[in-house]
């Protein structure tokens, strides 16, 4: 579902850490689920952080991702609609 979207979520590198941005036309209320970030060199490191919006962007702390590889798993509803959305990062 996710591939059919005009405006997809887009996860940025930020000084700060990682930041997803849901484009305007969700309400942030509305959208629900969980997004989870996997190590593939050391699974001991992966973690899940609900995706509850109180506005367009959900922003995960730099300290929370150590140097290397990140795959990025997004699994979200939004008006009763189920979407998932991977992606992989690489942290410096």
């Amino acid at each position: 579902n996710a591939q059919d979207l005009k405006q997809k979520p887009v996860i940025t590198k930020t000084s700060g850490g990682i930041v997803i941005t849901f484009p305007e036309v969700f309400v942030p209320e509305k959208v629900k689920g969980n997004v989870s970030f996997y190590r593939p060199s050391n699974k001991k490191f992966d973690f899940v952080v609900p995706l509850t919006l109180s506005d367009s962007s959900l922003i995960v702390p730099k300290e929370k991702l150590l140097g290397g590889r990140w795959d990025i798993n997004m699994e979200w509803q939004y008006e009763g609609k189920a979407y998932l959305t991977k992606e992989t990062i690489y942290i410096k």
